[in-house]
């Protein structure tokens, strides 16, 4: 049975190498290794992530399974795109599962820790940015309810991409 919790300053190293393995392993099919190595280096240092932990703007959780850090999930208070139209909106910036965790419904707990953590914060609008050829993402947002609202800019590896905006109604206490 996973077990989900707030980040803290502690974790910082631990999350910033799952974090950068988990997005290699995701993006390792789909994108230039040289470009994941690039991001990699300048997103998911541990000076980084203890930074977006100590973000009030931020609600960083970590899903451990047997004492192993599984997956995390991170919210962001930042502007929604004007595609964003639903009430109080507030950013799914992160949602990532190590590659042994996926498929094994973990990734349903932390997206409604999400949720969780939407209300806390008084959202009513989950929105994210995703990258369309990541489509193992995109159907398991779409499982949960999200439906594609626009596009955004996403720099990477140098090149600006429209990434899909999806957006979803927070969902009311179970």
């Amino acid at each position: 049975m996973p077990t989900i919790r707030h980040a803290t300053s502690g974790d910082a190293t631990l999350l910033a190498s799952f974090a950068a393995q988990a997005f290699a392993d995701t993006y390792r099919e789909i994108s230039d290794a040289q470009e994941i190595a690039d991001y990699v280096a300048e997103h998911f240092r541990p000076e980084v992530m203890a930074g977006v932990i100590s973000d009030p703007a931020c609600t960083t959780l970590l899903a451990w399974v047997d004492g192993q850090l599984a997956g995390y999930a991170i919210v962001k208070d930042e502007a929604a795109p004007d595609c964003v139209t639903g009430p109080v909106p507030l950013k799914l910036w992160r949602i990532y599962l190590g590659a042994g965790f996926i498929g094994r419904g973990l990734g349903a707990g932390l997206m409604q820790a999400v949720h969780e953590q939407a209300r806390k914060r008084g959202a009513g609008t989950l929105w994210l940015g995703v990258y369309d050829r990541n489509v193992r993402a995109v159907e398991f947002y779409e499982r949960f309810g999200f439906a594609k609202v626009g596009g955004q800019e996403f720099l990477f590896g140098g090149q600006i991409y429209i990434d899909p905006v999806y957006a979803a109604a927070v969902r009311p206490a179970e």
